[in-house]
Parts: C-alpha cells; sequence; structure tokens
C-alpha cells in the first residue's frame, strides 16, 4: 500500500468536456476518508452553465469514479492505491436506453495530501427530447463494475 496515501485525503478535480456539442468546464474539491470508503466533493461549473442536460449523468465520473476511496475487504489487492504515486487512468462508456452515450476519461494521481482527478467527458446523441436533455431523469439503476487483473492490467 502506498505510504502517500494519508487516513485523510482532499480532493481536486477539473472535469471538461461536451455534451450533444455543448462545452463546459467544471472543477470540484473535497476531502474523504480513503480506507474507510468515504468522500464528500463540491462541484462549480466555470464554463458552460447553466448546463442543458440533467447533470447527474456526470455522477459516475465524481463519486463513482474515485477509485481511491474504494473500501477493500481484507485480502483484496487494492490495485488503486497501490498504484500511486504513478497514478491510473480509467475510462467508462455508459450507453442510454435513448441511444445517448457518454464516454468519461478519467486521470488520477497524487500531489501532496490531495488526490488529483483530470476528467474529459463525451456525450453525444442524447434526443432534445428525452430525459437527459429534458433534465427529468429519474429512478436510476445501480452502477455496477466488475474488475479482474490480466496480464498486469485491470480489466472490466
Amino acid at each position: 500500500m502506498s505510504s502517500l496515501v494519508k487516513k485523510d485525503m482532499c480532493i481536486k478535480m477539473t472535469m471538461e468536456g461536451t455534451v450533444n456539442g455543448h462545452h463546459f468546464k467544471c472543477v470540484g474539491e473535497g476531502k474523504g476518508k480513503p480506507f474507510e470508503g468515504t468522500q464528500v466533493e463540491k462541484i462549480r461549473i466555470t464554463e458552460g452553465g447553466p448546463l442543458p442536460f440533467a447533470y447527474d449523468i456526470l455522477a459516475p465520473c465524481c463519486m463513482y469514479g474515485s477509485k481511491t476511496f474504494i473500501k477493500h475487504v481484507s485480502g483484496i489487492p487494492d490495485y488503486f492505491k497501490d498504484s500511486l504515486p504513478e497514478g491510473f487512468t480509467w475510462e467508462r462508456t455508459q450507453i442510454y436506453e435513448d441511444g445517448g452515450y457518454l464516454t468519461i476519461h478519467q486521470d488520477t494521481s497524487i500531489q501532496g495530501d490531495s488526490f488529483i482527478f483530470k476528467v474529459k467527458v463525451i456525450g453525444a446523441n442524447f434526443p432534445a427530447n428525452g430525459p437527459v436533455m429534458q433534465k427529468k431523469t429519474a429512478g436510476w439503476e445501480p452502477c455496477v463494475e466488475m474488475l479482474y487483473p490480466r496480464d498486469g492490467v485491470l480489466c472490466g
């Protein structure tokens, strides 16, 4: 386990992207306990606000994407914390029932007592009259991700 990861860590996040051609930027700051699996983060839109789409589609970038805050049970390797100080990158594509999709790319590193999350988001094909663009999303299914090590890389 990387001795760089402290009991209490800060979060510094930058996010930039487009959804249906609308460009936006956000910054976030927060804190958490990486070995307990808890975190809070306040995010502010710095460009492109107000967003013309449901903000909650970005949740996997912010909270679910904070893999350094996963609490692992005894005996399970914590590849994310172990990757520091070099850090790691992950990418996820979410496909929506109405044909829209969102691809998220995140680079994670550490500086002092802060995890640094640099996030890029590309979303497209969301219908103008659909729930994402009408900001009427509700009843989300839980996000599930299965990861397994293969040839020195986590796959999923």
